[in-house]
């Protein structure tokens, strides 16, 4: 079918292309405000006020909805819409111990599986990255937008020779139920990045093709992560 050709449904292929990239955009859009905790666990989520927000219809946001519920950041409740997935301390240490189990196997075959092209980027994300942090600093910011997309780059990069679509994918998805914890504990006090040296170390070991310390230097990040979490955004964890 070419593009703008009606369906026997009456709707072009232009048109349905248009709802895709509209419901990807505000599907993007509300799981960025989420993992920056502009709503925060628990809140409901009405219709009206979001349709006005993102300027979309309700079926585009209902959608987007339904699949933040697949991804653990959103609840459904029947008929009466959806609420903001809750926060816990089990949940927390749950995700921290799942990481470092998935981090491990993911890192273990990327090593094994690695090429020079995909070394190459590793170095390309590393180094971008450390010039984000510069430029952060210069600004007399301890982190930007762009350092944190450039973080979780360098961190992609590590694991993404590993060959199991499955296993990046749940990667992805425990990284961005972790972020709306850390995003939570910023709101009370913002965490200090480690020293340059933390990251450092961690590429070099993985340049070095060493899986076991590279896995040993990301689970002390993880775990330092998560002790900010629970030090600063105590009050906002339920007990179970």
């Amino acid at each position: 079918m070419l593009p703008g050709e009606e369906t026997k449904s009456g709707t072009s292929s232009a048109d349905r292309l248009v709802g895709r990239t509209l419901a990807s955009d505000v599907l993007h859009r509300l799981r960025t405000d989420l993992l920056n905790s502009l709503f925060l666990p628990g809140d409901r989520l009405r219709f009206e006020p979001l349709r006005e927000r993102y300027q979309v219809s309700f079926s585009t946001l209902r959608e987007a909805l339904a699949s933040l519920v697949q991804e653990g950041l959103v609840v459904a409740e029947g008929q009466r819409g959806f609420r903001v997935a809750p926060v816990s301390r089990a949940d927390l240490i749950d995700l921290l111990e799942t990481r470092i189990i998935v981090e491990r196997e993911a890192l273990r075959l990327a090593l094994q599986r690695g090429t020079p092209a995909s070394r190459a980027r590793v170095t390309e994300d590393f180094l971008r990255m450390n010039e984000a942090r510069e430029q952060a600093e210069a600004s007399g910011r301890w982190t930007s937008p762009e350092w944190c997309r450039l973080h979780w780059a360098f961190h992609d990069s590590l694991v993404a020779d590993c060959g199991s679509a499955t296993l990046l994918d749940i990667r992805a998805r425990l990284w961005k139920r972790s972020e709306r914890y850390r995003s939570l504990a910023r709101r009370l006090r913002p965490v200090q990045r480690g020293p340059v040296s933390d990251h450092r170390d961690i590429y070099e070991s993985a340049m070095a093709g060493d899986a076991v310390r590279t896995h040993s230097l990301l689970e002390g990040q993880f775990r330092r992560g998560a002790e900010h979490v629970l030090r600063h955004a105590a009050a906002m964890l339920a007990a179970e």
